[in-house]
C-alpha cells in the first residue's frame, strides 16, 4: 500500500516532464523504493527482537504496551537526501512456540508451585518405628497367623534380623513385612515392640496402600525326598523345608532342629527320617516331661524305674539331637547295627513293636511331603 502511494504521484507528473526529467524521477522512485524496503526490513527485525524479549521475560516483567520511537534518519542518512519522519510502532507478541523454552517454563512453574505448597503446608506423617529382633534359634518359622497351627510362609535362620511392629498377647511377634514368629526364639536388639492395644491408640492412620507381599524363599528345583527304608545309614534327601513341614502342628516345631538333623545325616550318614521318627516316638511329639523340662527328645539314659531323674539333661533340644547322632554312629552303626530292626533290639529291647512304630512314622512323614 505504501509503495502505491509513493509511485502514484510520480505517474501523474510524467506527462508534464521531458524525457530527461522523467529519467530523474524514475531514478528517485527507484531510490525511494530501496529506502522503504530497508525500512520495512528494519521494522520487522526490531519487532521480532522486541517480541522475543517480551516472551522470555514475561514471567518477571509483564509486557508494557507502550509506543516505541524508532528514528531511521541516522541509519539512512546516506541512502536519501530528505529526512524521514520518526516512526512509531507498537510492540507485538510473537506466537511462535519454542518447545525447549516451553518445557523449561513448565518445569520452573512446577518447581515454584511445589515449593510454595511445601512452604505453606505442614505435612506430618506419624508411623510407629519397628523394633529390631535377632533370631536365636537355628531356624525359625514365619507363619501366617500367631499360632503353631498356622501355615508356614517363610523360614529365617540364626542371626537374621527381624523388624517387628507389635507383640501379641501370646508372645508372638508381628513382622513389618508380614507374618508372625514365636518371640521365645528371638532377642530384642533395639527399640521396643508395641502391644496391639498401644498400637491402636498411638498409630496415626495412613492412606490405604497395596498390601506388601512377603517373598518366600523357594528352591527353583526342590529336591525330591527319598522313600524311607529300613537301612539306618542312608540318604533321605530331606531339606530344611521338608523337615519344617513334618514338624508342623507338633511341639517340635520352632526349635531350630531342622538344620541339626541334616547335620548329623551329613556327618554320620544317619537317615533324617529315622532321627525324626525316633524323636517323635520317644518324646511323644515333644509333649513328654523329659522333652519339655530336660530337652531330652530321645529318652537318652531314661532307665525304667527312675526314668525322669536318670535321663540326661541338655541345654537345648538341638544338643540332644547331636548326642543321639553320635551315639547311634559309635554304638550301633559302627558295631553292625545297620537296620532299624537291629537297632531296636539294643535301643529299646523292652518294646517289641519299637521298630514297626518307627517305620510307621517314617512312612507317614514321607506321605505328608507328597
Amino acid at each position: 500500500m505504501c509503495t502505491i502511494n509513493i509511485v502514484y504521484p510520480y505517474i501523474l507528473l510524467i506527462s508534464n516532464y521531458s524525457i530527461k526529467e522523467v529519467h530523474i524521477l524514475l531514478s528517485k522512485l527507484k531510490r525511494n523504493f530501496i529506502v522503504y524496503t530497508i525500512i520495512t526490513t528494519v521494522i520487522f527485525t526490531v519487532g521480532m527482537d522486541l517480541a522475543t524479549r517480551n516472551n522470555i521475560n514475561h514471567a518477571s516483567n509483564p509486557p508494557v504496551h507502550s509506543l516505541v520511537k524508532i528514528n531511521f534518519n541516522e541509519q539512512l542518512s546516506n541512502t536519501h537526501n530528505s529526512p524521514l519522519p520518526p516512526l512509531y510502532i507498537k510492540p507485538f507478541k510473537l506466537f511462535a512456540i519454542n518447545k525447549y523454552e516451553k518445557v523449561q517454563k513448565l518445569d520452573q512453574f512446577t518447581r515454584e508451585t511445589k515449593s510454595s505448597l511445601l512452604s505453606n503446608t505442614e505435612l506430618e506423617i506419624k508411623t510407629n518405628p519397628a523394633s529390631t529382633y535377632e533370631v536365636t534359634s537355628h531356624y525359625l518359622n514365619i507363619r501366617e497367623n500367631k499360632n503353631v497351627d498356622s501355615k508356614i510362609i517363610n523360614v529365617v535362620k540364626n542371626g537374621d534380623i527381624l523388624e517387628v511392629l507389635a507383640t501379641t498377647d501370646n508372645d508372638w511377634l508381628q513382622l513389618k513385612d508380614g507374618g508372625y514368629v514365636n518371640g521365645k526364639y528371638t532377642e530384642l536388639i533395639s527399640g521396643q515392640a508395641i502391644s496391639p492395644e498401644t498400637q491402636l491408640t498411638t498409630q496415626t492412620p495412613l492412606p490405604l496402600q497395596k498390601p506388601l507381599k512377603l517373598t518366600v524363599n523357594k528352591t527353583t528345583n526342590p529336591a525330591i525326598p527319598s522313600k524311607p527304608t529300613t537301612i539306618v545309614k542312608s540318604d533321605s534327601k530331606l531339606t530344611i523345608k521338608h523337615i519344617t513341614e513334618i514338624f508342623e502342628g507338633t511341639l517340635l516345631a520352632d526349635h531350630g532342629l531342622e538344620e541339626t538333623i541334616i547335620e548329623i545325616e551329613r556327618e554320620y550318614g544317619i537317615n533324617a527320617y529315622f532321627t525324626i521318627a525316633v524323636m517323635k516316638l520317644e518324646s511323644g511329639h515333644g509333649k513328654s516331661k523329659i522333652a519339655r523340662n530336660k530337652n531330652n527328645l530321645f529318652g537318652l539314659n531314661a532307665i525304667d524305674g527312675d526314668a525322669y531323674n536318670k535321663a540326661f539333661s541338655f541345654k537345648t533340644k538341638g544338643e540332644s539331637v547331636r548326642k543321639f547322632g553320635q551315639l547311634i554312629s559309635d554304638n550301633y552303626i559302627d558295631k553292625g547295627y545297620t537296620s532299624i530292626e537291629k537297632v531296636a533290639k539294643k535301643y529299646c529291647n523292652a518294646n517289641p513293636k519299637w521298630s514297626s512304630l518307627v517305620m510307621s512314622i517314617m512312612k507317614s512323614d514321607y506321605k505328608k511331603l507328597l
